[in-house]
C-alpha cells in the first residue's frame, strides 16, 4: 500500500513586505491570502484524527493548487521585470516540516527555514505529490477495508474505478516529483531538507511508480480477496456450514506470467528508491558540500526517516514474492505441482518467514495488530506493504499444492536456485506524463493587469488635479491604510 506520508505545516509569510508588482499591484497581496489559507488548512488536517482525514484530503488538495498558481504567476513576474524585491525588504525566508528526516530528540518533525522562492516552490510541490499519494491511499482504503469487503453491504464506489483512480493519483505524484528534478535549484540547496535533494526526489518518484504498478496487479489478483472471504465466512458466528461441503471454487491462474512480469518492475523501482536514498544519508552529502565548498555540515539535516527505509525494503521484497507466487500458478495450472511449490518455497524465503513456533506467534500478533490499523483506516496501515497478506495467501496455497502432490502428482520439488535465475524481467505498464503545473489563466492575468492600469490611471489623474493641494503627514498613500 502507499506510504502514509504526513502532510508539512508551515510559518506565516506577508509577501507585500517583500514584493512589489507596478504591473499586477495585487498579486503579492493575493499570494500570501492563498498561502495564509494553506496553511490553515494544513493546520486544521493535522489535527483531524486519522480516520477523518481521508476525506479532507480533496480541499487540501484545492488549497496547494491554488496556492501554486498564484506562486508561479508571482515567480513568472519576477523573471519578466514585472515585479521586484524591495530595496528595504529584510531577507525573504519560510521554514517547513522536514516530515522525511529522522527525529532525534522530540517526537515533532524539525522545522527548516531556508531562504529564497525556490525553496518555497519544492516544499510547495512536494506537499502537493505527498497529497496525491494519501488521496489515493484514502481510495485503496475504500476497496480494501473490512467494513467495505463485508458481506453485508457493498462498496459504494465501484472497486475498478477507485483502482483506477489511486493509480492515477500515484502517476500524478510521481509526475511532481519529476518535475521538481528538472527545476533549477539555487546556490544554497546544498542545506535544503534531505527529503528537497536530488535524489530523494528521483526515489520518491519512483516509489510512487511501483506502487502504480502494483495497482495493476492488485485489481487483476483474486487470491487475498478469496482468502479473505473463505476465512470470513469460516469464522463468523452467523454463518452456515455450507463451505464445508460446498466451498467456492479457487480462482484459476489471470494471466500469471504478466502479472508476475508487473511485479518484477515495481520491485526494481523500489529496489532504484534504495538505492538513491542510500546516496542521500548525511555522510555522504556533508563530503560532497565539503569537497565543493558549499555549506557547512552542521547546516544540513539529518537522514531519512527509518519508516522510509523500511517500507521501501519491504515493498521490494513483496513485489518479488509476488511475481514468484505468478510463476506457481502458471506452473500449477499447466501440471507442473512440484515446480509450484519450489516458487512458494523461494517466494516464503525471499519474504523471511519465520519458522519457529516463537515466529509464528509473533507473525500472529502483528497481523491481528495490522487488521486493527486496517479497520481503523489510521496511519499505521500498509506500513509492510502487503507482507502479511503475502504470506497468507503464500502459505494457503501450500497447504492446497502440497496435499495435490502428495496424493495425486507426486512430483519432486526442482532446486530454488534453479528457479531463481528463470525470474523474467519486469514489464512496464504505466507512462509516466510531463506534469502541467496549475496556471492562471489569461482572463485572471488581464483582470490584475487592468486593475494596475485603472489604479495608475486614478493616480495619474489625483496629482493632475490636486498638484497644489498639501497632502497630510497621516496619509500612506492608496491602499495602504
Amino acid at each position: 500500500m502507499p506510504f502514509p506520508f504526513a502532510l508539512p505545516t508551515t510559518s506565516t509569510v506577508s509577501y507585500p513586505t517583500y514584493f512589489d508588482s507596478p504591473t499586477y499591484p495585487s498579486l503579492p497581496l493575493l499570494a500570501a491570502s492563498h498561502r495564509g489559507s494553506l496553511r490553515n488548512a494544513l493546520k486544521a488536517h493535522k489535527r483531524l484524527p486519522p480516520a477523518s482525514q481521508n476525506a479532507n484530503l480533496p480541499l487540501v488538495i484545492k488549497e496547494l493548487e491554488s496556492y501554486v498558481s498564484h506562486l508561479l504567476a508571482l515567480v513568472t513576474a519576477l523573471e519578466n521585470n514585472e515585479a521586484f524585491l524591495k530595496t528595504s525588504a529584510p531577507l525573504f525566508k519560510t521554514s517547513w516540516r522536514a516530515i522525511l528526516t529522522a527525529k532525534k530528540f522530540s517526537t515533532e518533525p524539525p522545522r527548516v527555514a531556508r531562504p529564497g522562492l525556490s525553496y518555497e516552490i519544492f516544499w510547495t510541490l512536494s506537499t502537493l505529490a505527498y497529497a496525491y499519494t494519501l488521496q489515493a491511499r484514502s481510495q485503496l482504503l475504500r476497496v480494501l477495508s473490512p467494513s467495505v469487503t463485508g458481506s453485508s453491504g457493498a462498496p459504494s464506489t465501484d472497486p475498478q474505478l477507485l483502482f483506477n483512480r489511486a493509480a492515477r493519483n500515484l502517476l500524478t505524484s510521481a509526475s511532481i516529483f519529476t518535475h521538481l528534478l528538472s527545476r533549477p535549484q539555487p546556490p544554497n540547496a546544498g542545506s535544503w531538507p534531505i527529503e528537497l535533494t536530488i535524489p530523494a526526489l528521483s526515489a520518491l518518484s519512483s516509489l510512487a511508480q511501483a506502487d502504480a504498478t502494483l495497482i495493476a496487479v492488485i485489481k487483476q489478483d483474486p487470491y487475498p480477496t478469496y482468502l479473505s472471504l473463505t476465512s470470513r465466512e469460516r469464522d463468523s458466528k452467523n454463518s452456515t456450514k455450507e463451505w464445508l461441503y460446498n466451498p467456492p471454487n479457487p480462482p484459476e491462474s489471470p494471466r500469471a506470467l504478466f502479472l508476475a512480469r508487473l511485479c518484477i518492475a515495481a520491485s526494481d523501482h523500489a529496489s532504484k528508491a534504495l538505492g538513491l536514498l542510500s546516496v542521500s544519508n548525511t555522510k555522504v552529502r556533508t563530503l560532497l558540500l565539503q569537497l565543493g565548498g558549499g555549506a557547512k555540515s552542521d547546516d544540513v539535516p539529518g537522514e531519512i526517516t527509518e519508516d522510509l527505509i523500511r517500507y521501501l525494503e519491504s515493498l521490494q521484497k513483496v513485489s518479488r514474492a509476488k511475481s514468484c507466487r505468478f510463476l506457481g500458478i502458471d506452473a500449477e495450472s499447466s501440471g507442473r505441482c512440484g515446480e509450484a511449490i519450489s516458487w512458494l518455497l523461494l517466494a516464503k524465503s525471499i519474504l523471511d518467514v519465520p519458522t519457529t513456533a516463537v515466529d509464528r506467534l509473533r507473525r500472529g500478533l502483528s497481523e491481528r495488530k495490522e487488521a486493527r490499523h486496517l479497520a481503523a483506516a489510521d496511519g499505521s496501515w500498509g506500513l509492510d506493504a502487503g507482507r502479511a497478506e503475502e504470506v497468507n495467501v503464500l502459505e494457503a496455497l501450500e497447504v492446497k499444492w502440497r496435499k495435490s502432490n502428495d496424493n495425486i502428482m507426486f512430483q519432486t520439488l526442482p532446486d530454488m536456485g534453479e528457479l531463481n535465475k528463470r525470474i523474467p524481467s519486469g514489464r512496464e505498464i504505466n507512462k509516466l506524463k510531463d506534469w502541467e503545473a496549475p496556471r492562471l489563466d489569461s482572463d485572471e492575468m488581464r483582470a490584475l493587469k487592468a486593475e494596475g492600469t485603472h489604479r495608475g490611471y486614478e493616480e495619474e489623474a489625483d496629482s493632475e488635479g490636486e498638484g497644489g493641494k498639501e497632502v497630510e503627514v497621516g496619509y500612506a498613500g492608496e491602499g495602504y491604510y
